[in-house]
């Protein structure tokens, strides 16, 4: 899988764990949830956890350019971003509805979902999954 920005990205990657959000542009809940990844991603780093960041628009119709202003729109344009196509990572993780995040341990299991999590939750979680 690419990045929007044409990066490889494969999960979990290098024995990290992950955060992975998924989400459409449209979806005004995803707002916050992205946000919050965004969030978490930067706490992390100051916390010293290596972990992966992963948002994942459901949508394949909506272009890189709208989903590279949405992720500034919400600070978290330095998180990856992809376009699920043909529902792979959907499908994978058992993801059915915008604004699930999963974290994933380092041997690809899921070990926390939930909807629009806080960032402390995400990084905690992050934290017990091995980072």
């Amino acid at each position: 899988m690419a990045s929007i920005d044409g990066q490889q990205i494969s999960l979990p990657a290098a024995g990290k764990p992950a955060a992975v959000f998924f989400f459409s542009v449209g979806c005004g809940e995803c707002v916050g949830g992205v946000g919050s990844l965004g969030q978490a991603a930067i706490d992390a780093e100051e916390a010293g956890i290596d972990a992966q960041f992963l948002a994942v628009d459901m949508d394949p119709r909506e272009p890189r350019e709208t989903i590279e202003s949405f992720m500034e729109y919400v600070d978290a344009e330095h998180v990856p971003a992809a376009i699920d196509e043909g529902a792979a990572l959907s499908q994978r993780f058992e993801v059915v509805a915008l604004s699930t995040l999963i974290v994933v341990d380092a041997d690809g299991k899921v070990t926390f979902r939930a909807t629009d999590p806080d960032a402390d939750t995400i990084v905690a979680e992050l934290d017990k999954a091995g980072a």
